[in-house]
């Protein structure tokens, strides 16, 4: 008698719990709004509805903002999320610079820190102080309690295993083998961390707020110091069975011997299509078209080559021409695998307007496996996005107890 007694509040535990997260989500779609509003929308009854928003209210995720229009009778009171209830943290680490950002509840961002990253802070445990030095500048800037951070998402440049927090592999990174980064930060923060590769937080970002909304089967290919693809299928990240899905920059190229593929080295795409090794062929085609360089003109950057090709410099164009030719081979294969309806360039090499419109030549004398091919939405902001998306949908399942 005494376990079913348990078992029936255990229940009615967990259908009020169902019911306030319903309510809540509701609330934060279509605030402001009131009691009558919300049970119009949930199809609850009434004093269901106010007996959830009470629950609500009582937890401080709900507040009321005063009286609305009436309709000839009384007004109602209208009612809002209460966005600044807690914040989320969301961390991008590149190969050469720390980005940050810390957003309320309804995803608006609040504080934004970013630093180069030298030589000697590109190890795991100087990064996370940098992260932890980051978070409480962003804070005092914002006026928002440390203690109120509820949780903290950081994308890292490697092959990430999600569900221990661990950075498996981070070739662009100093010393990033088996990197247990979910315990350091949590360590040095003292607040609950999540871990994911930052080119599935950029995906998760253009899902969210970028040119994949409503779209549930795309990838996201980035293309700047590395390139590396996050994959969503079916509406969420695939990881594959040992976390390397997407870790395209080890495809081959045709044409090359493909030798081991090592976890701490850069794979043969990414040597012939990464930032580097873009400004390797240009300078080896400068060299083969026997014309004298200027230094300047040898030290270009992979996006002031394609900036070249634009204003008709032949080279350049060579050079363009040999990086769509493999980017769009490579999204042929992917979309011959995976059927997608959308494939996104990102990265400050990917989103460059000539490769784009080079690469959708190529791929439009296709009849079919021929997905529509995008520019990211977002920019640079698609990984920092991407993190606080994660962290609002991690941290919602945990606002009511």
């Amino acid at each position: 008698m005494k376990r079913s007694s348990q078992a029936t509040l255990q229940s009615k535990s967990s259908m009020r719990k169902a019911t306030a997260l319903g309510l809540l989500r509701l609330l934060r779609e279509y605030q402001p709004c009131s009691k009558a509003d919300l049970v119009r929308h949930s199809g609850l009854t009434a004093p269901t509805v106010s007996s959830g928003i009470t629950f609500l209210e009582g937890l401080g995720l709900v507040e009321q903002i005063g009286e609305g229009k009436s309709n000839g009778g009384r007004p109602p009171e209208m009612l809002r999320f209460n966005a600044t209830h807690g914040y989320v943290a969301s961390v991008d680490i590149g190969g050469t610079r720390l980005r940050m950002a810390l957003a309320n509840l309804d995803g608006t961002i609040i504080a934004r820190w970013s630093v180069l990253l030298g030589a000697k802070q590109k190890a795991p445990e100087a990064v996370c102080c940098l992260i932890a030095e980051g978070l409480k500048t962003m804070c005092k800037q914002s006026q928002a309690s440390r203690d109120k951070v509820l949780l903290l998402v950081a994308g890292a440049p490697g092959i990430t295993n999600v569900t221990e927090g661990v950075v498996l592999s981070a070739p662009n990174l100093v010393g990033w083998e088996n990197v247990p980064l979910r315990s350091l930060l949590e360590a040095q923060t003292n607040i609950a961390c999540a871990i994911e590769n930052d080119t599935n937080l950029a995906a998760i970002g253009e899902h969210w707020k970028g040119v994949a909304q409503g779209v549930d089967d795309f990838i996201f290919i980035a293309m700047g110091t590395g390139v590396g693809a996050g994959i969503f299928l079916k509406g969420q990240i695939y990881y594959g069975s040992q976390w390397s899905a997407g870790e395209i920059g080890y495809f081959g190229v045709n044409g090359r011997e493909r030798g081991p593929m090592r976890a701490n080295e850069t794979g043969q795409l990414e040597q012939a299509i990464g930032g580097v090794g873009i400004e390797e062929e240009w300078r080896r085609i400068l060299v083969a078209s026997g014309s004298q360089a200027s230094e300047e003109l040898a030290s270009l950057k992979a996006t002031q080559i394609f900036d070249l090709a634009k204003e008709g410099d032949s080279r350049a164009i060579e050079v363009l021409n040999f990086v769509a030719r493999i980017v769009a081979n490579m999204i042929t294969d992917i979309a011959l695998l995976l059927n997608l309806d959308m494939v996104i360039l990102g990265g400050g090499v990917g989103t460059h307007p000539s490769l784009c419109r080079k690469t959708d030549t190529l791929l439009q004398r296709h009849e079919f496996a021929r997905p529509v091919l995008r520019s990211s939405g977002l920019g640079t902001e698609a990984q920092l996005l991407g993190a606080i998306a994660a962290g609002l949908r991690q941290v919602e399942a945990k606002l009511i107890p």
